[in-house]
């Protein structure tokens, strides 16, 4: 099957991608966004009651998948909190990539930790890297950890 978007070019990826949400992350909802994107957007609590809850939305990019960046083809952006305000009031954040437009989203894997080929499901491992990541940050902010800490987080 043809067509722009990876998941119209791959239709069975994007089952595979559906079915490991729906095991992995049922809370979380597939949008498209207005470019034609598609993503996934949905609450995490990885600490339970000591912890906040996130508003996560995983980006697929549009030549989904790939592994020529930090992050590889899916970008995982905190909209609550947002992380762009969380930067400036913590002064840094450990593990964070800016898009083109600027805006930080979380650095969830290595390019050789993405796995592009034709099968992988990818938006669940974002996620699992995501939750490690806002565990490691919520204990990093209030303080609990040093910087080490992020040498070894992935």
């Amino acid at each position: 099957m043809s067509g722009f978007y990876w998941y119209q070019r791959n239709p069975q990826l994007f089952e595979a991608e559906k079915l490991a949400m729906r095991e992995n992350f049922p809370n979380f909802t597939l949008e498209k966004l207005d470019d034609g994107r598609i993503c996934w957007v949905g609450d995490l609590n990885p600490r339970g009651s000591s912890g906040g809850v996130w508003t996560l939305m995983v980006v697929y990019d549009h030549n989904h998948p790939h592994n020529n960046t930090y992050g590889g083809s899916l970008r995982v952006y905190s909209v609550k909190p947002d992380l762009n305000d969380l930067y400036k009031a913590a002064g840094s954040l450990p593990h964070v990539l800016r898009d083109a437009n600027g805006d930080l989203y979380m650095c969830t894997a290595r390019p050789e930790d993405v796995d592009s080929g034709n099968v992988a499901t990818s938006a669940a491992k974002a996620l699992g890297w995501a939750a490690k990541w806002i565990f490691i940050v919520e204990e990093w902010l209030e303080g609990d950890l040093g910087d080490e800490v992020f040498e070894h987080t992935y």
